[in-house]
């Protein structure tokens, strides 16, 4: 998020009444519960271990084995109302 677009939030935010935020801190502590699973951690030691993990990841768009932008567009929409 570009820095004048965060410094645009942080003022709504700041606008907000006091039971606004309250409610706003009640959301985004919600939304740091979901159990989204997250990829291992990725790291690599050589250009060649890189190389065998982008290889990997096109491997996996070929086979289809990816989420839809519609379905990952309707899981934010539903999560977080955007």
């Amino acid at each position: 998020m570009p820095q004048e677009d965060y410094s645009k939030l942080l003022n709504t935010i700041l606008a907000l009444s006091f039971e606004q935020r309250l409610n706003l801190l009640s959301v985004v502590a919600e939304s740091l519960q979901d159990n989204v699973p997250t990829p291992p951690d990725m790291s690599v030691s050589s250009i060649a271990e890189l190389n065998q993990k982008i290889d990997e990841g096109l491997s996996d768009i070929k086979a289809g084995r990816i989420i839809p932008a519609e379905v990952v567009n309707q899981q934010l929409h539903e999560r977080y109302g955007i």
